[in-house]
């Protein structure tokens, strides 16, 4: 199947890798490699805290702060610290120009860090360079909501069958599954960027 729409996550996938970031900044402070991670993932606080900055219902800052306290680390512009490493993927975004000049819809949905002093989208033109972008705290929906990639797929005008979705996180991908999106689990290989082409019947 070609897919005439493709929607492609943000924080390692249109930038490098997302948990590789983490994971350098973590060991710069003195940390163990998996510590951010593991404060997102297996403390309540930063499950809790992670959802809510999603969503819009807390500041940047009080996430920020949350992170502080179960790292131990300083939270003034903790997130920009963390994150610090993350670059363009040129190879993505190559691919979205040549699918777009091939006539593929596409779009970039993202689960944001809230409004604040970090701008993780700042030079990335995503308004100029997608025909749709979707933040989560901007619609109050987060990843892996099904709602939330409903709403992205018709901001491009297409039902879900028709869009190829790919993200770096495997959880987000089976209830875009669910609706008969087509998915792909990125982890930044040079096959994966060829593979989404082929899918997306780019040349």
């Amino acid at each position: 199947m070609t897919f005439r729409g493709l929607i492609l996550d943000f924080g390692g996938v249109v930038t490098t890798d997302f948990y590789g970031a983490l994971s350098a900044f973590s060991e710069r402070t003195g940390l163990d490699a998996g510590a951010f991670t593991a404060a997102l993932r297996n403390t309540a606080d930063g499950r809790q805290a992670l959802a809510a900055v999603e969503c819009g219902q807390i500041t940047q800052r009080q996430f920020e702060q949350t992170m502080g306290r179960l790292l131990g680390l300083d939270d003034n512009g903790l997130l920009g610290r963390a994150l610090a490493d993350l670059r363009p993927r040129p190879e993505v975004i190559r691919l979205v120009q040549q699918a777009r000049q091939a006539g593929v819809r596409v779009a970039v949905l993202s689960n944001s860090w809230g409004t604040g002093e970090y701008d993780p989208y700042d030079g990335y033109d995503l308004y100029g360079q997608y025909d749709a972008v979707v933040i989560s705290d901007q619609v109050g929906l987060r990843k892996p909501s099904a709602e939330i990639y409903e709403l992205t797929a018709s901001k491009i005008s297409l039902p879900p069958g028709d869009c190829l979705f790919v993200d770096d996180t495997p959880a987000n991908l089976p209830p875009a599954a669910a609706l008969g999106m087509g998915t792909l689990l990125f982890t930044g290989t040079g096959a994966e960027v060829t593979k989404i082409a082929r899918l997306a019947g780019i040349s």
